[in-house]
Protein backbone atom coordinates (compact mmCIF):
# COMPACT_ATOMS: atom_id res chain seq x y z
CA UNK A 1 0.00 0.00 0.00
CA UNK A 2 1.52 3.30 -1.08
CA UNK A 3 1.85 6.27 1.25
CA UNK A 4 0.14 9.60 0.52
CA UNK A 5 3.47 11.27 -0.25
CA UNK A 6 4.32 8.56 -2.73
CA UNK A 7 0.96 8.98 -4.39
CA UNK A 8 1.38 12.72 -4.64
CA UNK A 9 4.93 12.35 -6.06
CA UNK A 10 3.62 9.98 -8.65
CA UNK A 11 1.27 12.66 -9.96
CA UNK A 12 3.96 15.45 -10.17
CA UNK A 13 4.69 16.12 -13.83
CA UNK A 14 8.38 16.61 -14.73
CA UNK A 15 9.53 20.07 -15.84
CA UNK A 16 9.85 20.64 -19.53
CA UNK A 17 13.37 21.08 -20.90
CA UNK A 18 12.63 24.71 -21.79
CA UNK A 19 11.37 25.55 -18.29
CA UNK A 20 14.26 23.71 -16.66
CA UNK A 21 16.84 25.56 -18.73
CA UNK A 22 15.14 28.86 -17.94
CA UNK A 23 15.22 28.07 -14.21
CA UNK A 24 18.89 27.11 -14.42
CA UNK A 25 19.68 30.35 -16.25
CA UNK A 26 17.93 32.37 -13.56
CA UNK A 27 19.45 30.45 -10.66
CA UNK A 28 23.08 30.37 -11.76
CA UNK A 29 25.28 33.46 -11.13
CA UNK A 30 25.57 35.91 -13.98
CA UNK A 31 29.09 36.26 -15.34
CA UNK A 32 31.03 37.50 -18.33
CA UNK A 33 28.61 36.40 -21.11
CA UNK A 34 25.72 38.29 -19.55
CA UNK A 35 27.93 41.31 -18.73
CA UNK A 36 29.24 41.63 -22.27
CA UNK A 37 25.75 41.08 -23.70
CA UNK A 38 24.41 43.92 -21.54
CA UNK A 39 27.33 46.17 -22.51
CA UNK A 40 26.74 45.52 -26.21
CA UNK A 41 23.05 46.28 -25.71
CA UNK A 42 23.85 49.58 -24.01
CA UNK A 43 26.23 50.55 -26.83
CA UNK A 44 23.65 49.53 -29.44
CA UNK A 45 21.05 51.65 -27.68
CA UNK A 46 23.48 54.56 -27.72
CA UNK A 47 24.12 54.23 -31.45
CA UNK A 48 20.36 54.05 -32.04
CA UNK A 49 19.78 57.20 -30.02
CA UNK A 50 22.63 58.90 -31.90
CA UNK A 51 21.03 57.96 -35.23
CA UNK A 52 17.59 59.21 -34.22
CA UNK A 53 18.30 62.32 -32.14
CA UNK A 54 21.88 63.34 -32.91
CA UNK A 55 24.58 64.00 -30.29
CA UNK A 56 23.51 64.58 -26.67
CA UNK A 57 23.41 68.18 -25.40
CA UNK A 58 26.56 67.83 -23.33
CA UNK A 59 27.27 71.56 -23.57
CA UNK A 60 24.34 72.20 -21.22
CA UNK A 61 26.01 70.15 -18.47
CA UNK A 62 27.83 73.21 -17.21
CA UNK A 63 27.80 74.60 -13.70
CA UNK A 64 25.55 74.19 -11.73
CA UNK A 65 23.68 71.51 -13.70
CA UNK A 66 26.64 69.12 -13.63
CA UNK A 67 26.74 69.50 -9.84
CA UNK A 68 23.04 68.59 -9.62
CA UNK A 69 23.69 65.58 -11.85
CA UNK A 70 26.61 64.47 -9.65
CA UNK A 71 24.47 64.77 -6.50
CA UNK A 72 21.63 62.86 -8.17
CA UNK A 73 24.05 60.17 -9.26
CA UNK A 74 25.37 59.82 -5.70
CA UNK A 75 21.80 59.59 -4.34
CA UNK A 76 20.92 56.90 -6.89
CA UNK A 77 24.07 54.89 -6.14
CA UNK A 78 23.30 55.09 -2.40
CA UNK A 79 20.20 52.96 -3.01
CA UNK A 80 22.45 50.04 -3.98
CA UNK A 81 23.71 49.94 -0.38
CA UNK A 82 20.16 49.38 0.89
CA UNK A 83 19.48 46.53 -1.55
CA UNK A 84 22.95 45.00 -1.61
CA UNK A 85 21.61 41.46 -1.12
CA UNK A 86 19.56 41.58 -4.31
CA UNK A 87 20.84 39.57 -7.21
CA UNK A 88 20.67 42.48 -9.67
CA UNK A 89 22.79 44.61 -7.33
CA UNK A 90 25.39 41.86 -7.03
CA UNK A 91 25.49 41.63 -10.81
CA UNK A 92 25.98 45.40 -11.31
CA UNK A 93 28.78 45.46 -8.73
CA UNK A 94 30.51 42.32 -10.01
CA UNK A 95 33.94 42.22 -11.60
CA UNK A 96 32.62 40.88 -14.96
CA UNK A 97 30.31 43.89 -15.30
CA UNK A 98 33.12 46.37 -14.61
CA UNK A 99 35.44 44.58 -17.03
CA UNK A 100 32.78 44.48 -19.75
CA UNK A 101 32.08 48.22 -19.42
CA UNK A 102 35.78 49.08 -19.52
CA UNK A 103 36.23 46.88 -22.60
CA UNK A 104 33.31 48.72 -24.21
CA UNK A 105 34.87 52.10 -23.51
CA UNK A 106 38.24 50.81 -24.68
CA UNK A 107 36.69 49.65 -27.96
CA UNK A 108 35.27 53.11 -28.56
CA UNK A 109 38.71 54.55 -27.81
CA UNK A 110 40.22 52.29 -30.48
CA UNK A 111 37.68 53.59 -33.00
CA UNK A 112 38.67 57.15 -32.04
CA UNK A 113 42.29 56.24 -32.74
CA UNK A 114 41.56 55.00 -36.25
CA UNK A 115 38.94 57.57 -37.33
CA UNK A 116 39.52 61.36 -37.22
CA UNK A 117 37.35 62.98 -34.56
CA UNK A 118 35.56 66.31 -34.82
CA UNK A 119 36.23 68.92 -32.14
CA UNK A 120 33.93 69.45 -29.17
CA UNK A 121 31.29 70.92 -29.08
CA UNK A 122 29.96 69.15 -32.17
CA UNK A 123 27.18 70.26 -34.50
CA UNK A 124 25.59 67.75 -36.84
CA UNK A 125 25.70 68.82 -40.54
CA UNK A 126 22.55 69.09 -42.63
CA UNK A 127 23.00 65.95 -44.75
CA UNK A 128 25.23 63.68 -42.68
CA UNK A 129 26.60 60.38 -43.92
CA UNK A 130 25.69 57.12 -42.21
CA UNK A 131 28.93 57.02 -40.21
CA UNK A 132 28.35 60.60 -39.07
CA UNK A 133 24.78 59.84 -37.96
CA UNK A 134 26.10 56.92 -35.92
CA UNK A 135 28.57 59.27 -34.24
CA UNK A 136 31.73 57.54 -35.42
CA UNK A 137 33.42 60.87 -36.21
CA UNK A 138 32.48 62.50 -32.87
CA UNK A 139 32.50 59.69 -30.33
CA UNK A 140 33.77 62.01 -27.60
CA UNK A 141 30.37 63.74 -27.67
CA UNK A 142 28.08 60.83 -28.59
CA UNK A 143 25.36 58.80 -26.89
CA UNK A 144 27.27 55.47 -26.85
CA UNK A 145 30.20 56.95 -24.94
CA UNK A 146 27.89 58.91 -22.62
CA UNK A 147 25.81 55.83 -21.73
CA UNK A 148 28.79 53.52 -21.19
CA UNK A 149 30.51 56.22 -19.13
CA UNK A 150 27.39 56.69 -16.96
CA UNK A 151 27.01 52.92 -16.46
CA UNK A 152 30.67 52.61 -15.45
CA UNK A 153 30.22 55.40 -12.90
CA UNK A 154 27.19 53.59 -11.46
CA UNK A 155 29.00 50.25 -11.35
CA UNK A 156 32.15 51.64 -9.69
CA UNK A 157 30.23 53.80 -7.22
CA UNK A 158 27.86 50.98 -6.27
CA UNK A 159 30.81 48.60 -5.82
CA UNK A 160 32.42 51.08 -3.43
CA UNK A 161 29.27 51.44 -1.31
CA UNK A 162 28.18 47.80 -1.33
CA UNK A 163 31.62 46.52 -0.32
CA UNK A 164 32.40 49.38 2.05
CA UNK A 165 34.30 48.00 5.02
CA UNK A 166 37.24 49.06 7.16
CA UNK A 167 38.96 45.81 6.18
CA UNK A 168 39.06 46.76 2.49
CA UNK A 169 40.69 50.18 2.58
CA UNK A 170 43.10 49.46 -0.31
CA UNK A 171 40.32 48.12 -2.52
CA UNK A 172 38.06 51.05 -1.63
CA UNK A 173 40.79 53.64 -2.30
CA UNK A 174 41.37 52.14 -5.75
CA UNK A 175 37.68 52.24 -6.70
CA UNK A 176 36.88 55.60 -5.11
CA UNK A 177 39.91 57.22 -6.77
CA UNK A 178 38.97 55.92 -10.21
CA UNK A 179 35.36 57.00 -9.66
CA UNK A 180 36.36 60.54 -8.68
CA UNK A 181 38.76 60.77 -11.63
CA UNK A 182 36.07 59.68 -14.12
CA UNK A 183 33.46 61.93 -12.52
CA UNK A 184 35.66 65.04 -12.70
CA UNK A 185 36.85 64.28 -16.24
CA UNK A 186 33.33 63.74 -17.60
CA UNK A 187 31.04 66.13 -15.74
CA UNK A 188 33.71 68.83 -15.60
CA UNK A 189 34.28 68.86 -19.37
CA UNK A 190 31.63 71.52 -19.96
CA UNK A 191 33.23 73.86 -17.41
CA UNK A 192 36.69 73.51 -18.92
CA UNK A 193 37.80 76.64 -20.82
CA UNK A 194 40.53 76.76 -23.47
CA UNK A 195 41.58 80.04 -25.02
CA UNK A 196 44.33 80.82 -27.55
CA UNK A 197 46.34 84.03 -27.20
CA UNK A 198 49.04 85.38 -29.52
CA UNK A 199 51.43 87.91 -28.02
CA UNK A 200 54.08 89.84 -29.98
CA UNK A 201 57.46 90.54 -28.46
CA UNK A 202 57.33 93.71 -26.41
CA UNK A 203 53.55 93.86 -26.71
CA UNK A 204 50.77 93.47 -24.15
CA UNK A 205 47.75 91.28 -24.90
CA UNK A 206 44.58 90.44 -22.93
CA UNK A 207 42.35 89.19 -25.78
CA UNK A 208 42.03 85.69 -27.19
CA UNK A 209 41.09 84.54 -30.68
CA UNK A 210 38.38 81.91 -31.14
CA UNK A 211 37.69 79.62 -34.09
CA UNK A 212 34.65 81.64 -35.18
CA UNK A 213 36.76 84.80 -35.51
CA UNK A 214 35.48 86.45 -32.34
CA UNK A 215 37.72 87.83 -29.62
CA UNK A 216 37.22 87.49 -25.89
CA UNK A 217 38.71 89.60 -23.12
CA UNK A 218 40.51 87.65 -20.40
CA UNK A 219 40.83 88.48 -16.68
CA UNK A 220 44.61 88.63 -17.15
CA UNK A 221 47.11 90.19 -19.55
CA UNK A 222 50.45 88.90 -20.83
CA UNK A 223 53.45 90.93 -21.94
CA UNK A 224 56.05 88.99 -23.97
CA UNK A 225 59.48 90.23 -22.97
CA UNK A 226 61.54 87.78 -25.04
CA UNK A 227 61.33 84.46 -26.87
CA UNK A 228 64.18 82.00 -27.37
CA UNK A 229 64.70 78.51 -28.78
CA UNK A 230 67.29 75.95 -27.83
CA UNK A 231 68.00 73.66 -30.77
CA UNK A 232 69.57 70.28 -31.26
CA UNK A 233 72.73 70.24 -33.40
CA UNK A 234 71.71 70.04 -37.05
CA UNK A 235 72.25 67.10 -39.39
CA UNK A 236 74.22 67.05 -42.63
CA UNK A 237 73.18 65.59 -45.96
CA UNK A 238 74.78 65.31 -49.41
CA UNK A 239 72.62 67.06 -52.02
CA UNK A 240 72.61 66.49 -55.76
CA UNK A 241 73.07 70.00 -57.14
CA UNK A 242 71.31 69.14 -60.39
CA UNK A 243 68.12 67.63 -58.92
CA UNK A 244 68.17 69.37 -55.54
CA UNK A 245 67.44 66.08 -53.78
CA UNK A 246 69.44 64.36 -51.02
CA UNK A 247 71.63 61.48 -52.13
CA UNK A 248 70.19 58.23 -50.74
CA UNK A 249 71.97 55.18 -49.40
CA UNK A 250 70.13 51.88 -49.41
CA UNK A 251 66.88 53.60 -50.35
CA UNK A 252 67.06 56.01 -47.41
CA UNK A 253 68.34 59.55 -47.11
CA UNK A 254 71.87 59.51 -45.67
CA UNK A 255 72.36 61.89 -42.72
CA UNK A 256 75.16 62.63 -40.28
CA UNK A 257 74.43 64.19 -36.90
CA UNK A 258 76.68 67.03 -35.80
CA UNK A 259 78.05 66.25 -32.35
CA UNK A 260 80.65 68.39 -30.55
CA UNK A 261 81.61 65.34 -28.44
CA UNK A 262 82.15 63.08 -31.50
CA UNK A 263 83.51 65.47 -34.19
CA UNK A 264 84.57 62.75 -36.67
CA UNK A 265 82.33 60.59 -38.83
CA UNK A 266 81.53 59.28 -42.27
CA UNK A 267 78.76 60.14 -44.70
CA UNK A 268 78.52 58.15 -47.95
CA UNK A 269 81.98 58.38 -49.59
CA UNK A 270 83.23 61.22 -47.39
CA UNK A 271 85.17 61.38 -44.12
CA UNK A 272 83.96 64.32 -42.02
CA UNK A 273 85.79 66.17 -39.30
CA UNK A 274 84.07 69.01 -37.47
CA UNK A 275 86.64 71.69 -36.72
CA UNK A 276 84.31 74.18 -35.05
CA UNK A 277 80.61 74.35 -34.13
CA UNK A 278 78.68 77.51 -33.27
CA UNK A 279 75.09 77.01 -32.00
CA UNK A 280 74.51 80.74 -32.42
CA UNK A 281 76.44 82.55 -35.12
CA UNK A 282 76.31 85.42 -37.61
CA UNK A 283 78.00 85.46 -41.03
CA UNK A 284 81.09 87.57 -41.72
CA UNK A 285 81.93 87.17 -45.39
CA UNK A 286 82.47 83.45 -46.06
CA UNK A 287 83.03 82.77 -42.37
CA UNK A 288 80.93 82.80 -39.19
CA UNK A 289 81.55 84.22 -35.74
CA UNK A 290 79.82 83.66 -32.44
CA UNK A 291 76.78 85.90 -31.96
CA UNK A 292 76.32 87.68 -28.66
CA UNK A 293 72.67 88.65 -29.19
CA UNK A 294 70.11 89.17 -31.91
CA UNK A 295 69.34 86.96 -34.90
CA UNK A 296 71.46 83.81 -34.92
CA UNK A 297 71.93 80.65 -36.96
CA UNK A 298 73.74 77.37 -36.44
CA UNK A 299 77.03 77.10 -38.29
CA UNK A 300 79.84 74.55 -38.46
CA UNK A 301 83.30 74.46 -40.00
CA UNK A 302 84.13 71.07 -41.49
CA UNK A 303 87.00 69.26 -43.12
CA UNK A 304 85.73 66.83 -45.76
CA UNK A 305 87.80 64.15 -47.50
CA UNK A 306 86.55 62.31 -50.58
CA UNK A 307 87.54 58.67 -50.06
CA UNK A 308 87.44 57.93 -53.81
CA UNK A 309 89.55 60.82 -55.09
CA UNK A 310 91.45 61.71 -51.90
CA UNK A 311 90.48 65.40 -52.33
CA UNK A 312 90.07 67.40 -49.10
CA UNK A 313 87.80 70.43 -48.75
CA UNK A 314 87.45 72.74 -45.76
CA UNK A 315 84.81 75.40 -45.17
CA UNK A 316 81.79 76.72 -43.31
CA UNK A 317 78.17 75.73 -43.81
CA UNK A 318 74.90 76.76 -42.22
CA UNK A 319 71.19 75.88 -42.45
CA UNK A 320 70.23 79.56 -42.48
CA UNK A 321 66.94 81.01 -41.34
CA UNK A 322 64.06 82.89 -42.90
CA UNK A 323 66.15 86.08 -42.90
CA UNK A 324 69.42 84.42 -44.05
CA UNK A 325 69.91 81.99 -46.93
CA UNK A 326 71.51 78.61 -46.21
CA UNK A 327 75.20 78.16 -46.96
CA UNK A 328 76.21 74.69 -48.29
CA UNK A 329 79.73 73.40 -48.90
CA UNK A 330 80.62 72.57 -52.51
CA UNK A 331 82.08 69.05 -52.69
CA UNK A 332 82.88 69.26 -56.38
CA UNK A 333 81.00 67.85 -59.32
CA UNK A 334 77.28 67.98 -58.74
CA UNK A 335 77.34 67.41 -55.00
CA UNK A 336 76.87 69.80 -52.10
CA UNK A 337 77.13 69.19 -48.38
CA UNK A 338 74.16 70.92 -46.76
CA UNK A 339 72.93 71.41 -43.22
CA UNK A 340 69.30 70.55 -42.47
CA UNK A 341 67.06 72.82 -40.42
CA UNK A 342 67.82 72.09 -36.73
CA UNK A 343 65.04 70.65 -34.60
CA UNK A 344 63.89 72.65 -31.55
CA UNK A 345 64.80 71.15 -28.18
CA UNK A 346 63.22 73.77 -25.95
CA UNK A 347 61.43 77.04 -26.62
CA UNK A 348 60.88 79.48 -23.81
CA UNK A 349 58.91 82.69 -23.43
CA UNK A 350 59.90 85.26 -20.83
CA UNK A 351 56.64 86.95 -19.83
CA UNK A 352 55.14 89.38 -17.36
CA UNK A 353 51.57 88.63 -16.27
CA UNK A 354 49.04 91.13 -14.95
CA UNK A 355 45.96 89.76 -13.15
CA UNK A 356 42.57 91.37 -12.65
CA UNK A 357 43.22 91.53 -8.91
CA UNK A 358 46.20 93.85 -9.52
CA UNK A 359 48.99 91.29 -9.14
CA UNK A 360 52.08 91.44 -11.37
CA UNK A 361 54.78 88.79 -11.69
CA UNK A 362 57.43 87.72 -14.16
CA UNK A 363 58.18 84.14 -15.12
CA UNK A 364 59.11 81.83 -17.98
CA UNK A 365 56.77 79.52 -19.88
CA UNK A 366 57.94 76.51 -21.82
CA UNK A 367 56.51 73.28 -23.17
CA UNK A 368 55.14 70.99 -20.42
CA UNK A 369 55.95 73.64 -17.83
CA UNK A 370 52.91 75.93 -17.67
CA UNK A 371 52.56 79.06 -15.59
CA UNK A 372 49.74 79.20 -13.02
CA UNK A 373 48.03 82.57 -12.80
CA UNK A 374 45.09 82.40 -10.41
CA UNK A 375 42.68 79.76 -11.69
CA UNK A 376 44.32 79.72 -15.14
CA UNK A 377 47.20 77.62 -16.48
CA UNK A 378 49.18 79.25 -19.29
CA UNK A 379 50.88 76.80 -21.68
CA UNK A 380 53.49 77.48 -24.36
CA UNK A 381 51.68 76.46 -27.55
CA UNK A 382 53.38 77.75 -30.69
CA UNK A 383 55.63 80.29 -32.37
CA UNK A 384 56.52 81.41 -35.89
CA UNK A 385 58.10 78.22 -37.22
CA UNK A 386 59.25 79.93 -40.42
CA UNK A 387 61.23 82.53 -38.48
CA UNK A 388 62.47 80.00 -35.93
CA UNK A 389 64.65 81.61 -33.30
CA UNK A 390 63.79 85.01 -34.73
CA UNK A 391 60.05 84.56 -34.08
CA UNK A 392 58.46 87.87 -33.15
CA UNK A 393 55.45 86.31 -31.46
CA UNK A 394 54.58 83.48 -29.14
CA UNK A 395 51.33 81.53 -28.93
CA UNK A 396 49.86 80.59 -25.55
CA UNK A 397 47.00 78.32 -24.53
CA UNK A 398 45.09 79.39 -21.43
CA UNK A 399 43.24 76.56 -19.65
CA UNK A 400 40.83 76.81 -16.74
CA UNK A 401 39.49 73.60 -15.20
CA UNK A 402 37.57 74.03 -11.91
CA UNK A 403 37.25 70.24 -11.53
CA UNK A 404 41.00 69.64 -11.79
CA UNK A 405 41.65 69.42 -7.99
CA UNK A 406 39.00 66.69 -7.73
CA UNK A 407 40.56 64.82 -10.65
CA UNK A 408 44.01 65.09 -9.09
CA UNK A 409 42.74 63.81 -5.73
CA UNK A 410 41.06 60.90 -7.50
CA UNK A 411 44.22 60.06 -9.41
CA UNK A 412 46.29 60.02 -6.21
CA UNK A 413 43.78 57.75 -4.47
CA UNK A 414 43.61 55.44 -7.49
CA UNK A 415 47.40 55.24 -7.76
CA UNK A 416 47.83 54.47 -4.04
CA UNK A 417 45.09 51.86 -4.16
CA UNK A 418 46.55 50.22 -7.26
CA UNK A 419 49.99 50.06 -5.69
CA UNK A 420 48.49 48.56 -2.54
CA UNK A 421 46.62 45.91 -4.53
CA UNK A 422 49.82 44.96 -6.38
CA UNK A 423 51.80 44.65 -3.15
CA UNK A 424 48.99 42.70 -1.49
CA UNK A 425 48.71 40.38 -4.48
CA UNK A 426 52.43 39.63 -4.43
CA UNK A 427 52.23 38.82 -0.75
CA UNK A 428 49.40 36.35 -1.36
CA UNK A 429 51.35 34.74 -4.21
CA UNK A 430 54.33 34.17 -1.94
Amino acid sequence: MCSDSAKQGAHVAPLSSKAASGRRLWSRPWGYPESFALTVSIAAGGFTAEWLTGPPPLAYLAWPFNLFLALGLIAFISLFRLFRDRRAVRFVTSAPMSVALMVGLGSLSLIMGFLPQAPVPYQLPENPAASVRLGLDHLTSSWPLALLYLCLLISLGATFLVRFSSKRLIFLANHLGLWLLLLAAGLGAADRQREIMTVYEGGLEWRTQRNDGRTAEMPLAIRLKSFDIEEYPAKLAVIDHKTGRPVAEGGRMALWQLDPVEPNGRLLDYDLEMLEFLPGAIPIGDSYVKAIAGAQVQAAKLKVKNLKTGRTIEGWLSAGESFRPPKPLNLGGQRLLAMTRPEPRRFVSQVKVYTQEGREFESTIEVNKPLKAGSWLIYQRSYDTEAGRSSEWSGFELVKDPWLPLAQAGFILWALGSAGLIIKGRGRHR
